[in-house]
Order: structure tokens, then C-alpha cells, then sequence
């Protein structure tokens, strides 16, 4: 039987504020919507610019900003981000219409996730960082450097989209699969099924791929959090499917880090790896036996390859 989303009760309402500017996530509350770590270290904080901007940020040194992909959040890099606090600023956000950030009715766009986190990156007064970007999250962080080349010192792309086109027969698919009378019951009932997808391990094999599945099935009454995600997906998935920054990639001189699982099945490596060798400054690294979420299914290798970019970059 194909598993499908757990309901959970709701949250306790927030605790009053502890900082001037920034409220706290009770992340002891049990629920934090779906695909939240419930193990998640840091203190998270919600901020009171217009997306309500739910982040963390620890450590000191160079600035690494990560930013995660599609209907994610920044607890996704939990395993990795423990590693990097010791030597560098580590911040994560949940980008505008994901995660417990504020989802307002927008259409939702490449430019509209790339504008939100130039102006995060300024509130918080990171003037020059790395911007670790996966999946959805590679097209965001490419779009920043190419849009802001002043604010990021080098760029690492976790299975990163937008760096080969999709197939013409996807691109021209998306607006008719993207409605939400198809998508939400696909996502409902069929969620164990594409997680299946996403790693090469099983949860029985690997305890963070298992840790990942436990907070991705899980949902509160009503599915508010899959209901919020399907509405987000119908525009931004549309505008994902049609971008590529293939012709720009040449003109990045900044350095890059291309970090693919072989087993990823919603990128295709092969044209990948062709467009990363068009950057000037470029490593790139395969992990054997890996799919689409490096940092989950295999976080000592992701973090040994990130902090020997960041010490070592090409």
C-alpha cells in the first residue's frame, strides 16, 4: 500500500518576542507544517519584513546562505549545516510562498524567489556570501549571481535546475499537468511514491533518508501545507520548467562547486555536466549511489566536498 500523508495536530501559538525585529519559531510546538525537521538544532526566526521571513543564522566567518529547493525549507540542510557552523556564518531561509514563510496569492516566479532573497541577504547585512542553492534553490542562487554579481563570493549547486533546459515536450506540459485538480490528489495519495524516487536508499537503509520521510508525510488536518504547495506550484512550477541559464553560464566568474548524486532522476546528468564545463571556475563532483538530496542522503560526503570548495576553490 502506498503510504500518504500523516495528519498531526496544529501548533501552540508562538512564544512573545525575544529580539527586536524578529519573532522566534517554536520549533518545540511538535508541528511546523510539512517537511519541517522536528530535530532541527537552531533557533528559527521569523521576521517582520513584508514575507514574514521565517531563517536561522549561526556561526560567525564567511557567509554560506543556504537556500533550499521546491516546497522545501531551510531545516533541509540540517545534517550539513551542523558542519559549518564551526568556521562560517551558516543562514537558511524559507523563500516567499515555502515553508512557514508568508504565502500570499502572487504568481509565483524564478525573479519573485531571486528578488526575495537579495533583499534578505541585505536586511541581514550579508554584503558577500556563498549561496548554496539546491534544486530549485541552483535556479534561484544562479539568478542572483547573474542579477547581483557583487553579493556572492562563489556559488555551490546541490542537483541544481536551471542549468540544462528540460526537454521541449516538459517545458510545453507544464501549465496542462500543473493544475490543481491533477496535483493535489497526486501529491496526496501518491507522496510515498515520488519519495521513493528521490533517494537511492531506503528509509530501513539510511536513518537520514528515513528522517526525511518522516517530516515530508507529515500534514495537519485539512492539509494546509500541501494545499499552500499546490497553490504555489501552479505558477512557479510553470516559470521553473521554462528556465535554463544555459547561455549565461560562461559570463559567471565567480567560483562553482556542481555537486550531483548519478542516481538524481530529476535532473538529467549528462547535459548537466556539459553546461557546468562552460564555466570558467567550475569542480565538479558525482556522488555514487546518490538522488536528488545529497545533503539528506548522504550529508559527510556533501559537507566534505562544500567545506573543501570553501577552503580550496577552483
Amino acid at each position: 500500500m502506498v503510504p500518504h500523508l500523516q495528519l498531526v495536530p496544529q501548533a501552540a501559538p508562538l512564544p512573545a518576542p525575544a529580539a527586536p525585529g524578529l519573532e522566534p519559531l517554536d520549533e518545540s510546538a511538535g508541528f511546523l507544517g510539512m517537511g519541517r525537521s522536528l530535530t532541527f538544532p537552531y533557533p528559527q526566526w521569523r521576521d517582520r519584513d513584508p514575507y514574514r521571513t521565517v531563517f536561522f543564522d549561526e556561526g560567525r566567518g564567511h557567509p554560506v546562505v543556504l537556500v533550499h529547493g521546491l516546497g522545501a525549507n531551510a531545516t533541509h540542510f540540517e545534517h550539513i549545516a551542523q558542519g559549518l557552523v564551526a568556521r562560517h556564518r551558516v543562514v537558511g531561509l524559507d523563500l516567499v510562498g515555502c515553508g512557514w514563510s508568508r504565502k500570499p496569492p502572487i504568481r509565483y516566479t524564478v525573479d519573485v524567489l531571486r528578488d526575495h532573497l537579495i533583499s534578505f541577504l541585505e536586511r541581514r547585512g550579508i554584503r558577500r556570501a556563498t549561496l548554496v542553492g539546491h534544486s530549485m534553490g541552483g535556479t534561484v542562487v544562479l539568478a542572483t549571481a547573474l542579477a547581483r554579481p557583487g553579493l556572492v563570493d562563489s556559488l555551490v549547486l546541490i542537483c541544481g535546475a536551471g542549468v540544462a533546459p528540460l526537454p521541449r515536450y516538459l517545458r510545453t506540459a507544464a501549465p496542462l499537468g500543473l493544475r490543481r485538480a491533477l496535483l493535489y490528489p497526486f501529491l496526496r495519495y501518491g507522496a510515498g511514491f515520488i519519495l521513493d524516487n528521490v533517494f537511492v536508499d531506503t528509509p530501513e537503509q539510511n536513518r537520514y533518508v528515513r528522517w526525511f520521510r518522516e517530516s515530508a508525510m507529515r500534514d495537519a488536518p485539512g492539509c494546509p501545507s500541501l494545499d499552500d504547495f499546490v497553490r504555489v506550484c501552479t505558477t512557479l512550477c510553470v516559470d521553473l520548467a521554462r528556465r535554463d541559464f544555459c547561455a549565461e553560464l560562461p559570463s559567471l566568474r565567480v567560483p562553482v562547486l556542481g555537486l550531483w548524486g548519478d542516481h538524481d532522476k530529476l535532473t538529467a546528468l549528462a547535459p548537466v555536466l556539459r553546461q557546468l564545463g562552460r564555466i570558467a571556475r567550475v569542480r565538479t563532483v558525482v556522488l555514487p549511489r546518490t538522488g536528488h538530496m545529497p545533503m539528506v542522503e548522504r550529508p559527510a560526503e556533501t559537507l566534505f566536498h562544500l567545506e573543501r570548495f570553501l577552503r580550496d576553490p577552483p
